[in-house]
């Protein structure tokens, strides 16, 4: 496919050097793992053996896939500079279409309940792709900030999954479905070992692939990408298509979870995958940032929610506390960019 060059509104602001890149990629590591550690020693302080317990671990690790795909699909959108705010309605308009066809009792006598199963979670992965090129077309072709566009689809995906269920939730998947979650490799389920292998392998793709250093470079500068020749529409379709696909893989483990579907499941993710995208290094504004991070972030922040479940704080607590941590990670992020940016700049001007 030729690619042409995109109309995104060119950057005007200077972006630092692949030295200052470098170093604030490791500060931003340093105050992840370095949050992490005091985090983990305020909770063991305060709940102890309570949340350090292995019932209490393998569950927070039960609990972990679909928020880190919501997060790993935000953390693809950031590196060009954007936001994918669609996720969640991706994942429920895939996974409602999904329950219909599991649920459907002429799909499921003429396919029987595994051919049922096949069939809904090819539909419902398509259509999260073909939702997630959509944001892409209308971003890479178009020139609409990536903001406005996906909380434009955010607000049509929800409206067409509301239209088909009437706001009526979607019940009783086969237990085959159902039952995928309850696997286990020794202690720890299977979920989170693909999970894992997932972040390995996409991390290291996306940092040495023609198509992840396309990525990087139009959210470092995009005034350079435009003149390096490379396919940057292409390249902007594909991450949000991905984005939508890892979306629509948070909804089918969603609807397994809870054995339902209903416009509105995981609404809470929405926020937190952004908390865990920024709090993993992930810059908003695009070019840096690893995917790998984002999953210990992502354990870092269940954790947290686990001790909040122990300590009992109500929903509203826990989304003022959510906020508040957005805004102190955001603040960390600046000042370590700041004081790299002034250090790198002492050290050019002593050198002459």
């Amino acid at each position: 496919m030729a690619d042409t060059t995109p109309s995104h509104p060119a950057p005007t602001s200077k972006r630092p050097g692949l030295q200052a890149r470098l170093n604030e990629e490791f500060l931003a590591e340093v105050v992840l793992y370095g949050i992490a550690a005091i985090v983990l020693a305020l909770i063991a302080l305060r709940l102890g053996g309570a949340f350090f317990n292995a019932t209490n671990l393998v569950s927070v690790l039960e609990q972990v896939p679909e928020f880190a795909l919501f997060s790993l699909a935000m953390a693809i959108a950031m590196i060009t500079g954007g936001i994918d705010l669609s996720v969640i309605a991706v994942a429920d308009l895939s996974a409602i279409f999904a329950a219909y066809i599991m649920t459907n009792p002429s799909i499921v006598d003429a396919l029987g309940p595994d051919g049922a199963i096949a069939l809904a979670t090819v539909v419902a992965l398509g259509a999260s792709v073909l939702m997630g090129l959509f944001n892409g077309i209308i971003i890479a072709r178009f020139g609409v900030p990536a903001l406005v566009t996906t909380l434009g689809t955010m607000l049509l995906y929800f409206g067409l999954a509301s239209g088909l269920t009437g706001g009526v939730g979607i019940t009783g998947m086969p237990s085959a479905f159902t039952d995928i979650l309850m696997l286990k490799l020794g202690p720890i389920p299977v979920s989170f070992c693909g999970l894992a292998v997932l972040f390995v392998l996409a991390s290291f793709y996306i940092r040495n692939s023609l198509f992840g250093k396309t990525l990087y470079l139009y959210g470092d500068n995009k005034v350079a990408a435009l003149f390096t020749g490379l396919p940057i529409n292409r390249a902007i379709m594909i991450s949000y298509a991905l984005s939508g696909l890892l979306a629509g893989a948070a909804g089918l483990i969603m609807l397994a979870r809870f054995n339902s579907m209903k416009v509105g499941f995981g609404d809470t993710f929405l926020l937190q995958a952004i908390l865990v995208a920024v709090l993993a290094g992930m810059d908003p504004y695009g070019g840096r940032g690893r995917l790998l991070n984002v999953l210990a972030a992502v354990l870092l922040l269940q954790c947290v929610e686990n001790a909040f479940t122990i300590e009992g704080l109500s929903p509203y607590a826990k989304k003022m506390i959510w906020g508040g941590l957005l805004l102190i990670f955001m603040a960390l992020n600046f000042f370590v960019r700041r004081i790299v940016r002034r250090s790198l700049t002492r050290a050019a001007l002593r050198a002459g």
